[in-house]
C-alpha cells in the first residue's frame, strides 16, 4: 500500500464510525498519525443512533493497529470551542497539523417536511462541522513542503 501521508496528522471530525471512521484508518494505514473528533451523543432531532464513546474507541483500536498514534476527543462541531480544545490537545501531544478532513454532519428525514428545529440541527451539525477545522489550521499547519503548504 501508498504511503502518501507518512509522518503527517490528519484531523478527522466525525470519526466515531461510518465514513469518519475509514478516513481515520486509511490515513492512518497511509502513514499519518489522527486526531479524531465525533459528538459520541444523541442529538434529539436525529432520527437514527448516533455514534457513542464506544465506537469512538474502536476508531482508536483500529487506527493503532496499524501502528499509528490518534489524539481522540468527544467535541460537539456545533461549538467552537470544544473544537479548537480538540484540535489544539490533538496538535499539543502529536506535535503538527498537515490534513483536514470535516466529515462531520447529520441529516434528518420526514414525509410530511422537517421542522424548523430539525433544520437548524442539521445546518448547524453540517456547516461548522465541514467550516470551522479549515478556518483554524493556518495557526496550527506545518510549514510548507515541496509541493506547497500543507493543510
Amino acid at each position: 500500500m501508498a504511503v502518501r501521508v507518512e509522518g503527517k496528522v490528519a484531523f478527522v471530525t466525525g470519526a466515531a464510525r461510518g465514513l469518519g471512521r475509514s478516513h481515520a484508518v486509511r490515513l492512518a494505514q497511509e502513514g499519518a498519525d489522527v486526531i479524531a473528533v465525533d459528538l459520541c451523543q444523541q442529538v434529539e432531532s436525529v432520527p437514527y443512533a448516533m455514534a457513542t464513546a464506544g465506537d469512538l474507541a474502536e476508531t482508536v483500536t483500529q487506527v493503532e493497529a496499524v501502528g499509528r498514534r490518534i489524539v481522540a476527543r468527544q467535541a460537539d462541531v456545533r461549538d467552537p470551542a470544544a473544537l479548537s480544545k480538540a484540535l489544539d490537545d490533538g496538535v499539543a501531544e502529536l506535535g503538527r497539523l498537515d490534513v483536514v478532513v470535516a466529515n462531520a454532519g447529520i441529516f434528518s428525514f420526514s414525509e410530511t417536511g422537517l421542522s424548523e428545529q430539525v433544520w437548524q440541527d442539521m445546518i448547524d451539525s453540517t456547516s461548522p462541522g465541514c467550516g470551522t477545522p479549515p478556518r483554524r489550521p493556518s495557526r496550527t499547519c506545518s510549514p510548507a513542503g515541496a509541493a506547497g503548504r500543507s493543510c
